[in-house]
């Protein structure tokens, strides 16, 4: 029987309970043994609400023998300095998104990593949901024809003021770092190729953060593609979706973020529109045994190396090309 694959948290988020802790939990061989915030009380305070055994700074996470894998929650500005640390001290890291800030900082770690031989995975948990990788299938299998375009939507009402980090741009906030690296992350992987951006508008808070990023995106294999996201969209709901057409037909997906709290997932075709459904468990679920198989196994997993420095590149793409309003 394999050994029990220990994790310690950086940083006390809100997250870490759902991606982490709750699945571990239900999980046979897993365990959260510490978790580290930026201050003594507050990493004590989090230990003793989720029922943690052990508390401390960053850095005591990391001195521990007892922890194998260190999940890093922080602000995305901490993201590769914590992560060069987790990896010199020989902790394996699953790293929130957005892994990075910018293209050098992905480049780094993921050198840092392979350099050391650990696993660095970012936390795309969509990704390692059944929902998603039928999505793949119905595309490349042909099913809707040649694929022509591509859109993606991911828009959340996000509250100002402290303690929220996503309107801060020195901490590596903004709406396309936060949701929006989800939609560059649904058009990269269901074209399985690397885009050029040839539009961008960004709308700008007076410290630099977007509030709202629209892009248009071209593929090599000719997908035309594009992607809007906000934080404090003008209905004021939240919206997620994907929609692929092609030649022969279309698939729209309602939520592919988390499709256990519903979803839709239809493909039309000359023969009519069919609808699919799929595992209410948790994205995060089917992430964690990804992420125990990849470490005990050596299994490859779709969210590191290559696939990170990726996304940042793409990021960093649609900044750099964006007009600003």
């Amino acid at each position: 029987m394999d050994r029990v694959l220990r994790f310690g948290i950086i940083g006390a988020a809100r997250i870490a309970e759902g991606a982490l802790i709750k699945p571990a939990r239900e999980m046979d061989g897993v365990a959260v043994t510490m978790v580290g915030a930026s201050t003594a009380d507050r990493a004590a305070d989090f230990a003793r609400q989720h029922g943690l055994p052990a508390s401390g700074t960053y850095d005591d996470v990391l001195a521990r023998d007892d922890v194998d894998v260190v999940y890093i929650a922080l602000p995305p500005s901490a993201h590769a300095e914590w992560t060069l640390k987790a990896l010199a001290a020989g902790k394996h890291v699953l790293l929130e998104k957005p892994a990075v800030t910018t293209p050098d900082e992905a480049r780094a770690i993921v050198t840092a990593a392979e350099a050391a031989g650990l696993r660095l995975i970012e936390a795309f948990h969509y990704r390692y949901h059944p929902l998603f990788s039928r999505a793949i299938e119905v595309v490349r299998s042909g099913m809707i024809g040649s694929v022509l375009t591509a859109h993606a939507e991911f828009s959340v009402p996000i509250t100002r003021g402290e303690p929220e980090f996503r309107w801060k741009a020195a901490l590596g906030g903004g709406a396309l770092a936060d949701l929006g690296c989800y939609c560059v992350h649904w058009l990269r992987t269901i074209a399985g190729e690397e885009p050029e951006v040839t539009e961008a508008t960004q709308w700008l808070e007076p410290d630099g953060a977007d509030r709202r990023t629209e892009a248009h995106l071209l593929f090599p294999s000719g997908l035309v593609a594009s992607l809007e996201t906000d934080m404090e969209p003008a209905d004021g709901k939240v919206a997620a979706s994907l929609t692929v057409t092609g030649s022969a037909g279309r698939l729209e997906i309602i939520n592919p973020l988390s499709p256990q709290r519903g979803h839709r997932f239809a493909v039309t075709t000359p023969g009519g529109t069919r609808e699919e459904a799929f595992s209410r468990e948790p994205t995060f679920a089917f992430q964690l045994a990804a992420v125990v198989d990849a470490i005990r196994y050596g299994r490859a997993v779709p969210t590191e190396s290559a696939d990170l420095t990726g996304n940042a590149d793409a990021m960093s793409a649609i900044r750099d090309s964006a007009r600003h309003l």
